[in-house]
């Protein structure tokens, strides 16, 4: 009888679990989504309070009126997302008059891409710089335009349009994209040293602005 009884508890400890101390225990799949969720759940409600508390302390400063205006992150992201857009028609030929999408001239390049973006631009580069609010060099970001003379508008009269691609704000240069009437939808470098340092006559932001109103 205790024979049996030993024979049992033997065979009965042979199926007992048995975790090696150097072995990692996984976690259910599950388990490791809900924490994920958890952690970010409490993070964006954290930088949520952050962001408010921001907002209140600078509302209530007394220096409130000197303090910049807080940089709009939406506007900025919407820049980047019109320049990768605007890059896609990227040797797309000139044609005077032409809108799009198989060939665009200046205004109607940068009318087309703002328009996808639900942004109305004026048809031509002259109605364009009378839209948005005047900016300079050193404020430009990505989706501004640049607005140049150029032969056929005569000098000093807008007649050509482009739209900022990237800034190096250290040095006030940029990159701009724009349908040049040589090589179509192009890359161009701001200051250049030549022919649209001559021509250039300002700089406009339409992002964030009321498209239908001029702000000098």
């Amino acid at each position: 009888m205790i024979k049996k009884i030993i024979f049992s508890i033997a065979i009965c400890s042979s199926f007992t679990p048995t975790v090696n101390a150097d072995q990692a225990v996984t976690i259910p799949y599950r388990h490791e989504q809900a924490k994920s969720t958890e952690n970010e759940r409490d993070r964006q409600a954290s930088q949520n309070f952050v962001e408010r508390a921001y907002e209140s302390a600078r509302m209530h400063s007394p220096f409130a009126a000197v303090l910049p205006e807080p940089v709009s992150y939406a506007n900025v992201d919407l820049g980047d997302k019109m320049v990768d857009y605007a890059a896609r028609f990227l040797g797309t030929r000139y044609i005077l008059g032409a809108t799009g999408p198989k060939a665009f001239d200046c205004s109607g390049f940068t009318s087309y891409v703002y328009r996808n973006f639900g942004i109305t631009l004026n048809r031509t580069s002259r109605m364009q710089y009378t839209q948005g609010k005047k900016i300079s060099i050193s404020q430009l970001e990505p989706g501004d335009l640049l607005f140049f003379s150029c032969r056929s508008s005569g000098r000093g009269n807008v007649g050509h349009v482009a739209m900022v691609a990237s800034v190096d704000h250290e040095n006030n240069t940029c990159v701009f994209i724009h349908a040049s009437v040589k090589k179509g939808v192009t890359y161009q470098k701001f200051p250049d040293g030549g022919y649209f340092d001559r021509n250039f006559i300002g700089a406009r932001r339409i992002i964030g602005t009321n498209t239908n109103q001029t702000e000098s």
